[in-house]
């Protein structure tokens, strides 16, 4: 697997910089460089549960909860999995910062990691009924159901066995490589990617965004140059 360190940001799009040219990479990025690319339902505390059991039990009290409904299971399963449930998608984004972004925000002693995956393994959700038969790994675009998905550039890959990551179940035709963000670098990534638009406020669009991001800048507010009093924050 081919693995690129980034230790600057003018060597994050020098990378970044290879993969423009190709609409079929997506980007997907982790705290802790240790973490495998392993969708929710597998990891160890989800084991041997039966998640489209779960998930019809999730769908059937959800309604209560949304002011409108959906005809089929990929757009229920993309909420469910937007709110937190354990299912067998795995979140990405079509925008490498969006990724590099969710890649060093919490704080970790370790490397972070940016995963660029290629694939041109595309289900057409309005051709395809079930999520719970597709075999392999394959990506979808959900509809528009949540604003944070669509402000996210988000998208999602599906498997077959969500126990298997990705690493070691990869078809010889798709392509993963990482990009490893130093540990020194995380905390002056967070301000650059903010300078240019990417912090909490504009990838969650909401009042727990605002008031996440205007803490943030808050508690940072002694690492700009200019008086506190005089930053702003918007």
């Amino acid at each position: 697997m081919t693995e690129h360190k980034v230790n600057s940001f003018a060597k994050l799009h020098e990378v970044l910089s290879s993969y423009r040219k190709d609409n079929r990479w997506q980007f997907r990025g982790h705290s802790n460089i240790d973490w495998e690319l392993t969708p929710k339902v597998g990891r160890a505390e989800f084991a041997k549960s039966d998640d489209e059991k779960i998930f019809r039990a999730w769908k059937r009290r959800a309604i209560e909860f949304v002011s409108v409904t959906y005809d089929d299971d990929w757009a229920w399963l993309s909420i469910a999995q937007h709110h937190g449930l354990a299912t067998r998608l795995l979140d990405w984004t079509f925008n490498p910062l969006a990724a590099a972004y969710f890649a060093v925000s919490e704080s970790y002693e370790s490397d972070a990691v940016i995963f660029a995956y290629r694939t041109s393994r595309f289900i057409n959700t309005k051709e395809a009924d079930n999520p719970f038969e597709v075999t392999g790994i394959k990506k979808f675009k959900p509809t528009g159901v949540a604003q944070r998905i669509v402000r996210q550039g988000g998208l999602f890959t599906i498997h077959e066995n969500p126990d298997i990551s990705m690493e070691r179940a990869i078809e010889s035709d798709n392509i993963i490589e990482k990009l490893i963000i130093e540990n020194t670098y995380r905390k002056e990534l967070l301000f650059e990617l903010s300078h240019y638009g990417i912090n909490q406020a504009t990838l969650f669009p909401d009042l727990d965004g605002l008031s996440a991001y205007l803490n943030w800048a808050t508690a940072n507010r002694t690492s700009w140059t200019i008086p506190s009093e005089e930053l702003d924050v918007e």
